[in-house]
């Protein structure tokens, strides 16, 4: 997966928008779940 900023960033693209603050924070959450499993995953 891309960085969180690369995430950020093509979510607002898509979205023809900046994210709201509960929505940047919803993002980061789901990010940071996904890199934790796929270190469970790799390891």
């Amino acid at each position: 997966m891309k960085s969180f900023l690369h995430l950020l960033e093509d979510t607002e693209e898509k979205l023809g928008r900046r994210l709201y603050k509960n929505e940047v924070e919803f993002l980061q959450w789901v990010y940071e779940r996904y890199t934790r499993e796929q270190q469970q995953v790799n390891a």
